[in-house]
């Protein structure tokens, strides 16, 4: 049995039609796997909510308009 490898662009024929929406494919999939993870992670910090919106806008102390800071340059 052949084992078929996964396509990267090192290895994609790029000519292939056939082959180039295979990948493409391939390279949505993994895309939407790393958006899904980052949202958990995101979510599991507090920062977002189910639905992808900002918990808290504020900004912190040292950020805001007229704050006092010294950034040490």
């Amino acid at each position: 049995m052949i084992q078929k490898t996964e396509p990267t662009w090192a290895n994609v024929n790029t000519d292939d039609p056939h082959e180039m929406a295979e990948f493409n494919e391939q390279e949505d999939r993994k895309a939407g796997e790393r958006v899904k993870e980052v949202f958990q992670n995101l979510r599991s910090l507090g920062i977002v909510n189910e639905n992808g919106e900002l918990i808290d806008d504020e900004l912190p102390p040292d950020m805001r308009s007229g704050a006092k800071r010294d950034f040490g340059g």
